[in-house]
């Protein structure tokens, strides 16, 4: 087998996405760590945290070399986070996913879209679970261009697969109409929210993701990631919430999650939308299209 072939097989594809993926996760941990700084993810190279040398190539392999190090660096004592690796693993392991599919299901639409919505999400949640804030260059660049995306390629909204204008303009309507109603759609639950709980129920980072999840995944996309989102959120921090108020119970001082702490939602909202793109997508469709005809049947006799 020759090389071209080996990669244009499922095993090369499967390969060529695990390769990708991974040093876009290595990407992903530098913008994670530089842009809630301010600082630039371009220059200066990727350098040491805690003592500022710069790292050479050999010593900055996505994956391997933390594994080599045994998560230290060379340079001092700072021991690299596992938070690092996991996420090169895990962005690894969804490229090599997508890749497989498209050998299996050729659509560049949903190969280009799918990694860069892929990327966005993943980002969303190591940043917003650190810093409580998701950059507008992920949520409202993320929204652009999944709408630009979409036009080029109407595949990501299983519109194809002709190019022809208006295919195009359909990519971009449902792109567009999955923005407006995932977005207005948290928006007013965060107003209802506020007004029920007398505080400030969602911040806007999360609105404006969900502009970026709906841009992407279209309506039906967006809905399931505000209720998907919740019921993840729901499903995770409600048990650590039990366990730490049954470890504070023989504690003076309250340690860990507490009711009524702020805690983000962003990444919950990330998630369920990674889940309907490359994972559900083709049943909660099925369901939101079941329901549509159910109700226009009831509605109009």
């Amino acid at each position: 087998m020759t090389l071209s072939e080996l990669l244009s097989s499922e095993t090369g594809m499967l390969l060529s996405g695990l390769a990708l993926g991974a040093v876009a996760g290595s990407f992903l941990n530098v913008c994670a760590y530089r842009i809630p700084l301010g600082e630039s993810v371009v220059t200066p190279r990727s350098r040491c945290p805690q003592c500022k040398s710069p790292i050479p190539w050999f010593r900055n392999l996505p994956v391997f070399s933390w594994l080599f190090q045994g998560g230290k660096a060379g340079c001092c004592t700072f021991k690299i986070p596992m938070r690092y690796w996991l996420v090169e693993v895990f962005v690894s392991m969804l490229f090599g996913f997508l890749f497989h599919g498209y050998s299996q299901m050729p659509s560049m639409g949903l190969l280009i879209g799918g990694c860069i919505f892929t990327w966005l999400m993943i980002a969303v949640v190591v940043v917003d679970m650190e810093h409580m804030i998701i950059p507008d260059r992920f949520s409202m660049g993320g929204a652009v261009g999944g709408v630009l995306l979409s036009i080029a390629f109407p595949s990501i909204h299983l519109i194809g697969p002709s190019t022809g204008f208006l295919d195009r303009l359909g990519g971009g309507m449902n792109s567009l109409v999955g923005l407006l109603i995932g977005s207005a759609s948290l928006y007013w639950i965060g107003i209802l929210g506020e007004k029920a709980l007398r505080k400030e129920a969602l911040g806007e980072g999360d609105v404006k993701l969900m502009g970026c999840i709906g841009a992407f995944c279209g309506w039906k996309g967006a809905v399931f990631a505000i209720f998907g989102g919740a019921t993840i959120g729901a499903l995770i921090l409600l048990p650590l919430m039990v366990i730490s108020k049954i470890k504070n119970n023989s504690k003076d001082e309250p340690e860990g999650l507490g009711w009524g702490q702020e805690v983000p939602f962003g990444p919950y909202l990330a998630l369920a939308g990674l889940l309907y793109l490359i994972g559900i997508r083709s049943w909660v469709d099925s369901w939101f299209d079941s329901f549509l005809v159910v109700f226009r049947s009831s509605s109009f006799g």
